[in-house]
């Protein structure tokens, strides 16, 4: 009797406490930018002013000269989605941490890797060490560098959140 009136209650009870369960979201890259050094401002100088000849000289001839500038924004091997889809899949949240909007800045550098991460806004430092573990795992590390109008590649800095949250389970 008295095992029947304990699962009884148990049943009871577990069906009016909360299941919690983390789940995580990844923000879209809030801000972007190209960290130029005092080297890459130089070469870029120099390759403005060989454009500046290119041009003059088209001019003088009237040549139709066609020149594309575009910057090259730092691409993730298999897209941004494959990016998400690797973290979601090796982040490891321990149980005990509680819902919050971690801040990581990323920077891309001029050898095709992750060169520097940083979570800036952390409140579980277990957490923290855990997104640095995943974001200098092998297969997080695969980006192309991004490249200046003119072809030289720069270092390149990604700011993202990483917002861990509580979910209800029915």
């Amino acid at each position: 009797m008295k095992y029947l009136v304990f699962f009884f209650l148990l049943g009871i009870i577990s069906c009016s406490v909360i299941n919690k369960e983390k789940y995580v979201t990844l923000s879209t890259f809030e801000e972007q930018k190209f960290l130029l050094t005092n080297e890459d401002s130089l070469l870029i100088d120099i390759e403005n002013l060989k454009l500046k000849k290119f041009s003059d000289s088209c001019e003088k001839y009237k040549l139709n000269c066609f020149f594309c500038a575009t910057d090259i924004y730092p691409q993730y091997e298999g897209g941004i989605p494959k990016f998400r889809k690797n973290i979601y899949q090796n982040l490891i949240i321990p149980r005990n941490s509680k819902p919050f909007n971690y801040k990581i800045k990323m920077v891309i550098g001029k050898n095709d890797n992750i060169k520097k991460v940083e979570v800036t806004n952390y409140k579980d430092e277990k957490v923290k060490k855990e997104i640095l573990r995943v974001l200098s795992l092998p297969e997080i590390k695969k980006w192309k560098s991004a490249q200046s109008y003119i072809g030289i590649k720069v270092d390149y800095e990604i700011i993202f959140y990483l917002n861990i949250k509580q979910k209800k389970i029915n």
